[in-house]
């Protein structure tokens, strides 16, 4: 059986005394073993994070101290991507929340309803991860192979481009044309957003007028005259890839 270390963090003990329980039924119901810890602020899951691995962070929004966004955006700036769901019953955050990429949102109104779906969805997005398709490189040193879902950009580089990969030192140099490999990666989730440019949508954590800011830290260029496009591909990316869940 599957076994995932899953947090809840909520001020109200009630409230999340009753998540973890509905979670950990929830989960069992598609044979995973789910180990729930509950907190009642933010500032007392960040203690634990130090020395703590979690697959899952399910927040509240309204907590004293600091809130559920902010904390999550505090991850986000520290590069960790670990996977977040906000229950709350502020539905008037929803576009708030974004910004710090969120798996998805449950409603405390249809607590029952919004938490079956949504973990269906994150488990169905948890295999599909396994499965991520790859893509076959012809580089100086040989055949490569990289995960799609590890790519986070490619940036042009006169003939070559250079691959950037998730956690990896140096990036792989190919030499392809910038339009072959859009060609290619568009119907993953790749974005142009720029001549230069070519970025996995699903490390974008903010879009700017001028740049966009990346998971990783990473600030990257995008073409004005194609900023409007640029976003509204990245909403439709993340509803029509069933990435979130509002």
């Amino acid at each position: 059986m599957e076994k995932l270390h899953i947090a809840v963090c909520d001020d109200d003990t009630t409230a999340r005394d009753m998540i973890a329980g509905s979670l950990k039924g929830v989960f069992a119901q598609h044979g995973v073993d789910a180990e729930l810890e509950v907190y009642g602020s933010a500032d007392a899951l960040g203690a634990d994070l130090s020395s703590k691995v979690f697959d899952l962070l399910l927040l509240d929004i309204d907590m004293p101290g600091t809130d559920g966004i902010t904390f999550a955006e505090r991850l986000r700036a520290e590069r960790n991507n670990i996977e977040i769901i906000y229950i709350s019953n502020r539905e008037d955050r929803v576009f708030d929340s974004l910004r710090s990429m969120p798996r998805g949102f449950i409603r405390k109104s249809r607590f029952l309803q919004d938490t079956a779906e949504i973990v269906d969805l994150y488990l169905k997005n948890r295999a599909a991860q396994s499965r991520a398709p790859k893509l076959v490189l012809h580089t100086q040193n040989g055949m490569e192979s990289v995960q799609l879902d590890q790519l986070v950009y490619v940036e042009g580089v006169g003939k070559y481009q250079d691959l950037v990969v998730k956690d990896s030192i140096k990036p792989i140099q190919v030499r392809r044309s910038m339009q072959e490999l859009e060609n290619e990666l568009t119907s993953y989730g790749f974005l142009r957003v720029h001549k230069g440019y070519l970025v996995n949508y699903r490390f974008i954590r903010r879009i700017d007028e001028a740049d966009l800011l990346l998971s990783t830290g990473q600030s990257l260029p995008i073409a004005r005259r194609k900023l409007g496009e640029i976003k509204e591909r990245f909403l439709t990316l993340m509803q029509s890839e069933n990435n979130m869940l509002f």
